[in-house]
């Protein structure tokens, strides 16, 4: 085995976790726009590419020319013979996307936007040796590797009168990882790797663009879950020695960015990120059991804080509070990071309490949104007077935001309503 930074006890919040996962949950929020989707992929070190791996011109390889007049329709039997005879060149996975402008790092015309993305397994040999000379070479291996594969299915799709273009796996042409993702063969996680079920983080992508019209596009992505996990796990970050992969503050928290100059998994074979990857250690379904166990807890936790008895009672308790407000007026209540809403409002005279989605929220056209987290609407629950609200309002424990213009808020009775609990439109407790 190689050499690697050393590994620490398993650092999860026992209230989330209660196995030996080797999982992290600080909060990292990934950035899916970072890296170019090859790892290692790239020789040499280019400034204009879209990628901290640059680029090589490759050879072509091909020993069956274009046909003069393509085929553009391919049934599924023939789809079903392309992919195993894939599989039988050590394809581990092939998924079907339409290539866009987004994809591309080079400035190329790309006659067929048809695109056939293939994974292959990146063997242990490269995880195992430490960045060098040696894993470099094993890493260029597997890029020639893929290449000559690629370059054979190309060549079976151009026998069977179908036209293609290749786009090789160190080539710098398009973003990888993004392809991946958009054929659903994976998703990208902090690292800015795609990350697969059979392969986890540890593969290699090449793509090959054809006059296949009719491919089995991808229509919805079932691995979507993964940057939610990466939010919590941040091992790649970790891990990198180079300090290639480091958290940045952003407007909305905190997120993980690739320094492109620090990265030296193409000059050294460099595979730190990937051996730390729980994809890698653990496995996909490993992982996903996992996830989902921390959001079931997650949401049996979060469901007490939204009891619709609870906040019926509350509103009983405070009806003189609302009385000011006319008829159809909404208010929502949120708890940080937790997908439901509270809402209030009144129809027909008579205060109502429902429980929403929160991306609901738009929908529902509420004029308020109090925002607040557990803690507070536990205490707000165990004293239900108006002061016990007011206090926490003061004490900025709980923010108020404007979902509507101030003057609609005036017309609809809310100053009153706003100074009964100490505050007023546009004294910065109440945004709008």
């Amino acid at each position: 085995m190689k050499k690697h930074p050393k590994k620490s006890e398993c650092e999860c919040h026992e209230e989330t976790f209660e196995e030996d996962c080797d999982c992290d949950t600080e909060n990292n929020e990934p950035n899916h726009d970072e890296g170019c989707g090859c790892g290692t992929e790239n020789l040499e070190t280019s400034e204009n590419d879209d990628c901290c791996c640059g680029s090589i011109d490759f050879p072509d390889l091909s020993r069956v020319d274009n046909p003069d007049k393509p085929k553009f329709t391919a049934n599924e039997e023939f789809i079903k013979e392309f992919e195993d005879y894939a599989h039988s060149l050590g394809i581990s996975n092939v998924g079907y996307s339409l290539l866009t402008p987004k994809l591309l790092i080079k400035d190329k015309f790309i006659q067929y936007p048809f695109t056939i993305v293939l994974n292959i397994e990146m063997h242990k040999d490269i995880i195992d040796t430490p960045p060098g000379i040696d894993a470099k070479d094993l890493n260029d291996t597997a890029y020639v590797k893929l290449a000559i594969i690629t370059t054979k299915l190309s060549d079976y799709l151009r026998k069977n009168g179908f036209g293609t273009e290749i786009a090789h796996p160190y080539g710098g042409l398009v973003n990888f990882s993004a392809l991946g993702q958009e054929a659903g063969t994976g998703y990208i996680g902090e690292s800015g790797l795609l990350i697969s079920p059979e392969l986890g983080p540890r593969q290699k992508i090449s793509a090959i663009f054809t006059s296949i019209s009719n491919l089995p596009l991808n229509e919805e992505n079932e691995h979507a879950w993964i940057p939610e996990y990466c939010e919590i796990c941040g091992k790649c970050v970790k891990a990198c020695p180079e300090k290639a992969l480091v958290e940045v503050d952003s407007c909305c928290g905190s997120e993980v960015e690739l320094v492109k100059k620090n990265c030296i998994g193409c000059s050294l074979g460099c595979t730190y990120c990937i051996e730390a990857c729980p994809f890698e250690e653990k496995g996909y379904e490993h992982v996903k059991n996992k996830f989902d166990k921390i959001n079931a807890k997650l949401k049996e936790k979060q469901a007490k804080y939204f009891d619709v008895k609870l906040w019926n009672n509350w509103v009983n308790e405070n009806t003189e509070l609302f009385k000011d407000l006319l008829n159809d007026f909404t208010m929502a209540i949120a708890v940080a990071e937790n997908e439901n809403i509270l809402l209030i409002n009144k129809v027909d005279n008579e205060l109502k309490v429902g429980l929403k989605p929160f991306d609901e929220l738009e929908k529902c056209k509420a004029d308020l949104l109090f925002v607040m987290d557990e803690k507070t609407i536990e205490e707000l629950l165990k004293d239900f007077t108006t002061v016990k609200l007011s206090k926490l309002l003061s004490s900025k424990e709980i923010d108020v935001y404007g979902l509507n213009d101030q003057l609609e808020l005036k017309n609809n009775g809310y100053i009153a309503f706003l100074n009964k609990l100490g505050i007023s439109l546009g004294d910065g407790s109440c945004c709008s």
